[in-house]
């Protein structure tokens, strides 16, 4: 799970988790246009988010990226009883 404030924290962060690479400097077994169009397929609707793998429902040996937004995180603090809105 991840906190992610802006797209190049995003960026990084699908690259350490899903290529297993760091950002700048080391090879991985994909192409650039890969890896760019991943991460533009993948990308979150707005920051900040809260990014977390999950596990492919279809391929248990594959995950993908999924994002908890702002309002879903107002939500569930308003259900737990912390009383403050958007």
């Amino acid at each position: 799970m991840k906190f992610l404030n802006n797209e190049f924290e995003y960026r990084n962060w699908i690259i350490q988790e899903i290529f297993q690479a760091t950002p700048v400097g080391e090879s991985t077994d994909f192409a650039e246009q890969e890896i760019d169009d991943f991460i533009f397929d993948a990308r979150p609707v707005a920051y900040p988010c809260i990014a977390v793998m999950i596990q492919t429902p279809s391929q248990p040996g594959v995950c993908e990226p999924r994002f908890v937004y702002k309002e879903q995180v107002f939500e569930w603090a308003h259900q737990m009883g912390f009383g403050f809105d958007s």
